[in-house]
């Protein structure tokens, strides 16, 4: 079979559904076996995040045509592929979202499936049933049904957020919105805006940061001002830790979990390439990304070292005036980006994370100068790997004091929650679910 984008979205599920690996990895593996006759890389990635952003409702629609359960995952992705074309993509001709469904289940599950495959999205296409009513008995496996994630993560939110449970589902499944920092090494945002309505992109001012755009329209990469590195892609959040840090031209800055680069680079550019950065990242693919995200910026002043920062280095001792712990996390907050987390993490790991996250946080205290600071933040918004950790780490070490992160800032008042910053996915600034606390170690 020519290697079209349902055939590429089909083995991309697979991936994500059997072999629990993440769906960006999976479509850079995957969208190079795509035919050229048939290339539409769009496409791919409008069933693949489609699916995943709605699976459990479209298999509770599915069951609607099914009178036995289906056990075969691999099958079951054939059918959701179909359902998912035939009623949310227009462009799409019933009978080729049909036929190559049909010719998928001969090549990659069983010939005598075929048949099954046929009649259950014929049924599909001829029903003139509107959409099939979610029970609403079982409050749990209504919201599991209604905005598709697992049951555990719903209880998970329910226990911790109460009533704004449902809101943090529902952003889930939003497509999140695109925001650049201008880099000022290069340009000024005012300059940006016109280089990018030249090409048919459309902008918005951000009025919570200075030189942020939101993109409107278009798509932004694709354009000779991304090749001349007058701008990188960082959401909301991610710039606004970068504000909060405030690093200046005379401060060393240590950016441990650099990886891919836009915190380090929302530093140097502020820092006008001045000052010293040090960005400690453990994964050499993800350094290579850092290399040439810094090449493009023309960013000079960010040394990348790779290192496990569980471990300590005794040069970095007493060097750092401004230090970030970016934690690994089970990244609750960046589900609307990464859907596939609710079907990849188990609950788990959930109880894993606060324990590399305190590791990293524990040795790299010895990194901070007397009088320097010391940050921490995350994408999630699992309270144990936020405030739990922030608080533990107070507990044992007198030497350090938290401070309010966003001060009197009435733009951040939305925010605070105590002295730390908390964004809670579908707030009204559009920004990703995240956290950032603010320590100082004592003279």
């Amino acid at each position: 079979m020519l290697r079209d984008f349902r055939t590429v979205s089909f083995r991309i599920l697979n991936d994500v559904f059997i072999s629990k690996r993440w769906a960006k990895e999976s479509i850079e593996a995957n969208i190079k076996d795509l035919s050229e006759e048939h290339s539409d890389i769009k496409k791919v990635y409008e069933l693949v995040y489609g699916i995943m952003r709605n699976r459990n409702y479209i298999d509770f629609c599915l069951s609607q045509f099914i009178n036995h359960p289906n056990e075969d995952i691999k099958l079951q992705n054939i059918l959701r592929v179909g359902y998912y074309q035939l009623k949310y993509m227009d462009s799409i001709p019933p009978y080729a979202a049909i036929d190559t469904c049909v010719q998928l289940a001969k090549d990659y599950v069983h010939p005598k499936t075929s048949g099954f495959i046929n009649a259950v999205l014929r049924n599909v296409m001829r029903s003139r049933a509107g959409d099939p009513k979610i029970p609403d008995k079982d409050a749990l496996k209504f919201l599991s049904i209604k905005y598709s994630y697992e049951e555990w993560m719903i209880k998970f939110l329910v226990k911790h957020y109460g009533d704004m449970a449902e809101e943090i589902l529902k952003a889930g499944n939003e497509k999140p919105p695109v925001f650049l920092k201008c880099n000022t090494l290069k340009t000024d945002a005012e300059s940006l805006v016109k280089e990018l309505k030249k090409h048919g992109i459309e902008t918005a001012e951000v009025k919570l940061l200075k030189d942020t755009l939101l993109i409107k329209s278009g798509d932004a990469i694709k354009t000779g001002a991304f090749e001349a590195g007058l701008f990188y892609v960082q959401d909301l959040s991610s710039q606004l830790l970068g504000s909060l840090i405030d690093a200046g031209q005379k401060d060393g800055v240590i950016d441990v979990g650099s990886a891919p680069g836009g915190k380090a680079s929302y530093f140097a550019i502020s820092m006008h390439n001045k000052g010293q950065i040090i960005a400690v990242e453990p994964k050499r693919p993800r350094i290579s990304v850092m290399e040439r995200n810094f090449l493009r910026l023309g960013i000079t002043n960010v040394e990348i070292i790779e290192h496990d920062a569980t471990m300590d280095i005794e040069a970095f001792h007493d060097r750092g005036d401004k230090v970030l712990v970016d934690a690994p996390c089970s990244a609750l907050g960046v589900i609307r980006r990464h859907p596939e987390k609710r079907w990849c993490l188990a609950e788990a790991e959930i109880k894993e994370f606060p324990k590399l996250q305190y590791a990293i946080l524990d040795n790299v205290k010895n990194w901070v100068k007397k009088g320097g600071e010391l940050f921490y933040s995350t994408c999630t918004i699992n309270p144990a790997e936020n405030e739990g950790i922030v608080e533990k780490f107070l507990d044992k070490n007198s030497g350090f004091k938290q401070e309010d992160v966003c001060g009197d800032s009435a733009k951040l008042k939305p925010y605070k929650a105590g002295k730390f910053f908390r964004s809670l996915p579908g707030n009204k600034d559009n920004m990703d679910g995240f956290f950032i606390a603010k320590m100082v170690r004592k003279s």
